[in-house]
C-alpha cells in the first residue's frame, strides 16, 4: 500500500547534492505512522494510553535521490509478535520508478503511562493479521 507521497525539499539536500540520510529516515517514519494508522491502531491505541516506538531498523540505499525528485514509499506488514510488529518501506522514485531506498522496521507497543512494553491487544492483532 501507498503510505507517502512527497519531493525532496532543497533544505533536505546535504552538501553531495543528494538527499540526506535524516530525511530518508523521516519519509520512512512518515510511511510507517500511515501504515498503522490505516491499520485501526492509532484511535485505539489513543483511547488506551497505548504508544509504539521503533526499536530496531535496517536501512538499504540503492539510488541516490536528488532535490526535486518525486518521491512515494509502499509499505508492507511482515509479521506480528507478542509485542512488536515487522514493517519493510521501498521508497521509490516516481518518474523512473526505480527504488530508492528500503527499510525494515521493528516497532514495539507500549503503556504511555508505565513506559513499559505490552502485548498487542487481541482486537488489534485480529486486524493486523487480515494483511499479512
Amino acid at each position: 500500500m501507498t503510505t507517502y507521497i512527497g519531493a525532496v525539499l532543497t533544505h533536505e539536500c546535504d552538501s553531495n547534492h543528494h538527499m540526506n540520510v535524516m530525511y530518508y529516515i523521516n519519509k520512512f517514519e512518515l510511511a510507517n505512522r500511515n501504515l498503522i494508522g490505516s491499520l485501526g491502531m492509532k484511535e485505539y491505541m489513543t483511547e488506551n494510553n497505548l504508544g509504539m516506538a521503533v526499536v530496531e531498523q535496517h536501512i538499504n540505499y540503492r539510488k541516490e535521490v536528488f532535490e526535486d525528485d518525486l518521491l512515494f514509499v509502499e509499505s508492507e506488514l511482515l509479521s506480528i509478535a507478542d509485542k512488536t510488529i515487522k514493517t519493510h518501506h521501498c521508497l521509490y522514485e516516481k518518474l523512473s520508478g526505480r527504488l530508492s531506498a528500503e527499510i525494515k522496521i521493528v516497532s514495539l507497543m507500549f503503556d504511555m503511562s508505565k513506559r513499559k512494553a505490552v502485548s498487542i491487544p487481541n482486537v488489534l492483532r485480529e486486524e493486523m493479521t487480515k494483511l499479512l
